[in-house]
């Protein structure tokens, strides 16, 4: 399946996923999840999807941080409970995080339930994302869609209207394409593409930076707002791009970058007009961040399939496939 498909077909796949999470979580005990601190982890693109579940744990006043895999894979105190995210749940540094802290409450957030990760937690998740592509679209923001849910069974239900979410992604996807095709020619042959956002959003910004990567092979990374402007943006001219996701500084901030001569892209809930240089796809505004992360990755989605395609990436596989970081099915 083609990665622009796959894209096209996330709010379908948003609905079917939301009917699978909500029976999964039928049977789950949120009890052990009650206090204390909560550890969100997971590597890649599931990573980026836990800095976006912790911000809104926090966001609700829970004591709650995003660590890598990796930081979790050696004995410590890291926190009172672990929530893993993976949706292939083969990834070996998160089950290995697991078994590590065995006896710490533990869920997994997986496609499937037979897989190794939701077989090494305490308790499991699934949302069944559906077939997926190279990179990742589906599974990632079922993954999120997950977390979503998952926060609210832990911390008690807000007002989030999750049965809306698959049309309000719809209207972005279309929007987004309007805006990328627009954009396209001048994000065409940029030396690298910073990402930028803040909270859940510099989530969104590291997996927006790792689709850009994996799809048009062109260097980008995500940063912090706030870190931004203390040194990072200082390469940037007119051979180099930035999206950045936010309503706060991140506003004045596209401005200021489409002035020097930056290629951008400002995904955001505000009334921002667009200029020759700097494209804007508009948000409605949604308080819960897991929800919003779940829109502001289209546009950005959109945006690496458009690159890829540009570059005659299209659909073309991993040049440098590793044989070592997942655990082989048996």
């Amino acid at each position: 399946m083609s990665y622009r498909s796959c894209i096209i077909r996330q709010p379908s796949q948003l609905q079917q996923s939301l009917a699978t999470v909500r029976e999964s979580l039928k049977s789950f005990d949120a009890a052990p999840f009650a206090k204390g601190c909560l550890a969100v982890t997971g590597i890649g693109a599931s990573y980026e999807a836990a800095v976006a579940a912790a911000s809104e744990l926090q966001r609700r006043g829970r004591r709650a941080y995003a660590p890598h895999a990796v930081d979790l894979m050696k004995p410590g105190d890291p926190a009172d409970a672990i929530i893993a995210l993976s949706a292939g749940g083969r990834s070996i540094e998160p089950v290995t995080a697991l078994k590590t802290h065995a006896s710490l409450p533990s869920v997994a957030l997986t496609s499937e339930a037979d897989v190794p990760l939701a077989e090494t937690a305490k308790a499991s998740i699934i949302f069944r994302s559906g077939e997926d592509a190279t990179p990742s679209s589906t599974g990632y923001t079922a993954s999120l869609l997950a977390a979503g849910l998952l926060v609210d069974k832990i911390t008690g239900p807000c007002d989030t209207d999750w049965d809306t979410l698959s049309e309000q992604a719809n209207r972005i996807i279309l929007a987004s394409a309007k805006e990328i095709a627009r954009l396209s020619s001048i994000f065409d042959k940029r030396r690298s593409v910073d990402c930028v956002g803040a909270g859940a959003s510099l989530g969104t910004a590291g997996e927006a930076a790792l689709l850009i990567r994996e799809a048009a092979r062109i260097p980008a990374g995500a940063i912090d707002t706030l870190h931004y402007l203390h040194g990072p943006m200082e390469p940037n001219d007119d051979q180099t791009a930035v999206v950045l996701f936010g309503d706060g500084r991140e506003v004045s901030l596209a401005q200021a970058m489409a002035d020097i001569g930056c290629a951008v892209l400002l995904v955001t809930t505000c009334d921002i007009a667009a200029t020759e240089r700097m494209g804007v796809v508009k948000l409605p505004a949604v308080k819960n961040e897991i929800a919003r992360a779940i829109l502001e990755i289209l546009p950005a989605q959109m945006l690496a399939a458009e690159l890829s395609d540009r570059a005659g990436l299209t659909d073309v596989k991993f040049r440098y496939r590793q044989t070592d970081t997942k655990i082989k099915a048996e």
